[in-house]
């Protein structure tokens, strides 16, 4: 039987109207409600609500910040951008009274918050009467939960089709596909996890390397198919000094884009900026060694069957710390520890060209994000050789990932 879609109601009339919800609601929808006023942010945060039906008149709450009467412009930032939201009111007389919802929903349009529809409590109270009236309710739920979800359960940006090429391989054969939408070659299919649920995914590739057309590509992708997840995998340059080697997997917790600034008369002054992740961004997995030792030992037994030959390199391991992001490629030795002095980030660990891109369109559309690349050279010696190996640890790291389960959608 499919779960129940959950709905946070957030009313402070809620104690009153209990039973009206649960009512209307409770034979279709989980129903939570946001009782504890002093928790209310951690309430919507750890809710893992489908839609959030929140009372435009919250001054019965005190917020926990600021001790004054609760302005729901504070709640609709804390559910964000992504989560459908429903506004209520007593009446339909209230909800359109002069100088109320005006200014709510200029402020939500402002800020991209994902309000779909209104109701009144007439209407929830009503709903328990007749059946219809519940289905009627039911069907404006569900239409604005579904009006903005994706066919797709998450996309991937890759650099290059090479980096591509080793996730399409884990695909269903019978599933893939290749559109073009607005000039951009868009492919995806199918991957299953271990349960053998279906999880569809979409995937494009800029047309040029770097942080500008990794930023357009993943902003046309959020924007096209409503994804509300982005990975990126591919290859990078690995910081020797700081104990990285050939074929280690990066999952940086930061990107750091180091090269803006301001140049003046005295010369060149550096502004360092920063990007990160989503707490989601960040899987450590306490098996990674155990997939990096698998994924190792099958890719050596590729290259001994296919060329004869032994991938003469270390087992790889995962690295969680800082990358830095260049709009150029870096072949000097020692470069990075320089840099790494610069920005002072000691753990700098590796660099590559587009996550900060990534990390920066996560930001502000607020969507979960993940880098995940591979080490591909050392700065200090640079080379293509491991290439392929590099492309082939990334990706079918996040497969492994999906397919054991630790990633869910």
């Amino acid at each position: 039987m499919e779960a129940h879609k959950r709905i946070l109601v957030i009313d402070d009339e809620w104690q009153s109207r209990k039973h009206d919800y649960e009512n209307s609601l409770g034979g279709h929808y989980e129903v939570l409600f946001a009782e504890d006023a002093d928790n209310i942010y951690n309430i919507i945060k750890e809710s893992q609500a489908d839609i959030f039906i929140v009372d435009l008149d919250l001054t019965q709450f005190l917020d926990p910040r600021s001790h004054l009467p609760m302005d729901i412009c504070n709640v609709l930032g804390e559910i964000g951008t992504s989560k459908p939201i429903i506004l209520l009111s007593g009446n339909y007389s209230q909800l359109m009274e002069q100088g109320r919802l005006t200014p709510i929903i200029s402020h939500a349009s402002e800020k991209g918050y994902n309000v779909g529809s209104f109701l009144t409590m007439d209407e929830i109270r009503s709903a328990s009467e007749s059946e219809n009236k519940i289905l009627n309710l039911k069907s404006k739920i569900d239409f604005t939960i579904e009006k903005d979800r994706s066919p797709f359960a998450f996309g991937i940006v890759c650099a290059l089709q090479e980096e591509l090429k080793p996730f399409m391989d884990k695909a269903i054969p019978e599933s893939f596909f290749e559109r073009n939408v607005d000039g951009v070659r868009y492919r995806g299919g199918v991957v299953k996890n271990q349960t053998g649920k279906d999880i569809p995914f979409v995937a494009a590739c800029p047309t040029e390397m770097g942080i500008a057309d990794a930023g357009i590509i993943t902003t046309n992708m959020v924007c096209k198919f409503n994804v509300k997840t982005i990975y990126m995998v591919g290859v990078c340059g690995g910081r020797e000094s700081e104990g990285v080697n050939i074929g280690d997997v990066i999952i940086p917790k930061e990107s750091v884009a180091f090269q803006r600034g301001k140049l003046t008369e005295k010369g060149f002054s550096s502004e360092i900026q920063f990007a990160k992740p989503k707490e989601k961004g960040l899987v450590q997995y306490s098996k990674a060694d155990d997939i990096l030792s698998q994924l190792f030992t099958d890719y050596t037994n590729i290259i001994r069957e296919k060329e004869h030959r032994t991938l003469a390199l270390e087992q790889p391991k995962v690295n969680y710390n800082v990358m830095a992001c260049a709009d150029y490629v870096i072949d000097k030795e020692g470069e990075l520890d320089v840099i790494a002095k610069n920005i002072g980030q000691r753990k700098l660990c590796a660099v590559d060209m587009e996550s900060y891109a990534i990390f920066r369109v996560g930001e502000i559309l607020d969507i979960d994000t993940m880098v995940i690349k591979s080490v591909m050279d050392l700065t200090s010696n640079k080379s293509d050789k491991y290439k392929p190996y590099a492309a082939y640890m990334a990706a079918n790291y996040l497969y492994q990932l999906i397919y054991q389960g630790v990633i869910g959608f």
